[in-house]
């Protein structure tokens, strides 16, 4: 209010100025007039009056003449009338008259005459102004103000006439829908690309072209065209697209200046960033958080690396305890390469619980969802924008799909003949088609083996594992410890479902991770498999083939139920390591057969090498974030390996951030 009303006392200021000079201008005008009325008005004939001292003056005169004449000799003609042109008194500019002098019979000897001696009449013509003396004042400097404008409007008889007016075809576009709107933009998108292909056509006719002249002439775009330009796809893409390139360009970290020919490199020099024995070392290499715009306090419920780009690492997420506004569910695409922000943001309208890289189209990447709904995203797509996916699974419930949380998702097959295989903890198993999501390939749900003894213990599975030469056949953890077989389809001795002649029992609590050997190598371990429970225990496996009968099963491991049923062959571990807190998750590295990692709930990364020891971990190591923080969230619920090289492995946890480390030689 202080600036609006200092800005009203200065416009009054102003106008009473105006107003003084105003009066001042009328005053000196009066005055003027009032002169010249004074001058004018007065008899002429005293001005033609003759005073003492024009008497003397002409008598003085007469003396000079009389000298003059006895010097000078007399000139021819000299007493000869004289015209003298005069004006008439009247309007200055009138035309001259002409009048005849009558002093021809005065003496000869005066050649000279005074003109205080004649008779003269004075008149005045109309007034005139010839110059004007500009009133000196100083520069101002004008301001304008929205609540100027609007409280107190310009005087005059143009006032509000000096708003900007908006133009005709701007008027015409907010009239216009969403539908016609984009038309109208493309077709100026279309106008100017034509322009732009006849330039090159020309430029290719033109020979004869000087280079260092402008061939064409830089022309701006209207606002309708530069936001045609703007909001476009190709333009879009264009601008997200070389953002990255340069944003990976400027993260990688190379000496350039390195000097290869004075300069070595010991491996020694290295020791101190690596952590743990020599051989089995490990580093931090990357580490990824989420933005403020993302929604901060998202726990990792997933982590898979692209089968094809081992760069590239998918992250799925909850919902966002901080940021109800942003979307429930996350997924990010990260790149090693790529450290500010994802390579790309997918998001689904619930909680993201899995996560996978299709392993044959590595463009193709799925999520399981907290509602049962299972989505597809396909990076080629321009949804990748916006983070919808194309294609994802109805929640109807029934027969058509999943309606409980899915935790474990699985693709099995080859290259022209895969499948994506789900399940959720209600016992449901759907086999689905990357063609088509809305309606299940097979539909298979699982009943626990022992119904007698338990009427309501449904099997509840938390996670999945196939072997590797067996597509048909997959083992399944349960909340209540139990690990089942299972059959996708009708077999001899077995029918479709939970094999109820095998089954693995020995975690005392909800087991979180099974996973079967890569089974790599001259030897094959392909019937290995490891599995962890919240019982703080980790267990090796060997798996009973598929193909087993009940006449195989030995007398010493089987147990028969109270009512008769077929026998029931309860498998033991081969190995069993006990830690000192929760393991949330358990991975087989791909390369080499006697290694395995872990994550637990005190934050920590270990790996373990059979060969070497079945008790202590060769390596171990915490993320570096951890250690600054120290009552934060330290658990780490989510493990992957680089599934190339197996070079890197990475963690994630109930922070949010997902931490990449390298494993040394």
């Amino acid at each position: 209010m202080s600036s609006l009303q200092s800005r009203k006392d200065e416009i009054a200021a102003k106008k009473a100025k105006l107003v003084e000079l105003k009066r001042q201008r009328e005053l000196r005008a009066r005055d003027l007039n009032t002169n010249r009325q004074s001058i004018g008005g007065g008899d002429a004939s005293e001005l033609a009056q003759a005073s003492p001292l024009r008497s003397r003056t002409t008598q003085s005169r007469e003396d000079i003449d009389s000298l003059i004449s006895s010097l000078v000799p007399e000139r021819p003609s000299s007493s000869t009338g004289i015209r003298t042109p005069a004006r008439s008194p009247g309007k200055r500019g009138s035309k001259p008259v002409e009048q005849t002098d009558d002093s021809a019979d005065e003496p000869t000897t005066r050649r000279y005459q005074d003109a205080a001696t004649d008779t003269q009449t004075l008149a005045f013509a109309d007034f005139q102004t010839v110059y004007e003396i500009p009133v000196e004042s100083k520069p101002e400097v004008i301001t304008y103000s929205k609540g100027v404008q609007t409280t107190e409007p310009w005087e005059g008889d143009d006032a509000g006439t000096d708003a900007p007016a908006q133009s005709p075809s701007r008027k015409r576009r907010e009239g216009l829908s969403d539908r016609e709107r984009e038309l109208e933009e493309e077709s100026i998108r279309q106008r100017l690309r034509l322009e732009i292909e006849e330039e090159l056509r020309a430029l290719e006719l033109d020979d004869k072209t000087i280079p260092d002249k402008e061939r064409f002439p830089v022309r701006s775009l209207q606002p309708e065209e530069l936001n045609a330009v703007t909001s476009s796809n190709d333009f879009l893409d264009f601008v997200e697209r070389s953002s990255k390139v340069i944003e990976r360009a400027l993260d990688e970290e190379y000496d350039v200046l390195a000097d290869y020919a004075l300069q070595t490199r010991d491996a020694e020099e290295d020791a101190d960033e690596y952590v743990g024995r020599r051989g089995r070392r490990i580093k931090e290499v990357a580490s990824f958080s989420l933005s403020d715009q993302m929604g901060s306090k998202r726990m990792i419920s997933s982590l898979d690396f692209s089968p094809k780009f081992p760069e590239l690492l998918c992250t799925s997420y909850t919902k966002s305890q901080a940021s109800p506004h942003t979307p429930p569910g996350l997924l990010n695409v990260w790149n090693l390469h790529l450290k500010g922000r994802p390579e790309y943001s997918l998001h689904a309208t619930s909680d993201l619980l899995s996560c996978l890289f299709h392993p044959y189209h590595p463009n193709l990447i799925l999520g399981g969802t907290y509602s049962g709904q299972l989505c597809l995203w396909d990076t080629r797509a321009r949804h990748h924008r916006t983070g919808e996916p194309v294609q994802k699974t109805p929640l109807t419930g029934g027969r058509t799909g999943h309606a409980h949380p899915i935790y474990s998702l699985a693709v099995v097959g080859t290259q022209n003949a895969s499948s994506i295989v789900s399940v959720s903890t209600d016992g449901v198993v759907c086999a689905w088609s990357t063609d088509m999501l809305t309606v299940p390939q097979e539909y298979l749900e699982l009943h626990s083996p022992n119904l007698s003894a338990y009427k309501t213990d449904d099997v509840a599975p938390t996670c999945i594992s196939f072997p590797a030469s067996d597509p048909t056949y997959f083992l399944t953890g349960t909340e209540q410890g139990s690990i089942l077989p299972v059959h996708r389809y009708d077999r001899a001795g077995a029918k479709a479902g939970v094999d109820t002649r095998t089954s693995y029992q020995s975690h005392m609590a909800p087991v979180t991770a099974i996973d079967f050997h890569p089974a790599r190598g001259k030897i094959d371990l392909g019937d290995l498999f490891l599995s962890a429970g919240m019982d703080w225990s980790v267990k090796l496996w060997r798996a009973k083939p598929a193909s087993s009968t009940a006449s195989t099963i030995s007398s010493s491991t089987s147990s028969t139920t109270g009512s008769g049923q077929q026998n029931q062959e309860v498998v033991k571990p081969l190995l069993s390591i006990q830690r000192e807190d929760t393991i949330y998750d358990i991975r087989w590295s791909p390369t080499r057969p006697s290694i395995f990692g872990l994550v637990d709930g005190a934050g920590l990364l270990d790996l373990y090498d059979i060969n070497a020891s079945t008790e202590i971990p060769v390596a171990s190591a915490k993320p570096s974030h951890h250690e600054k923080d120290v009552f934060g969230l330290k658990s780490l619920s989510q493990l992957a390996w680089e599934k190339g090289q197996g070079r890197n492995v990475a963690v994630g946890g109930l922070d949010g951030v997902t931490t990449v480390f390298e494993l040394g030689g």
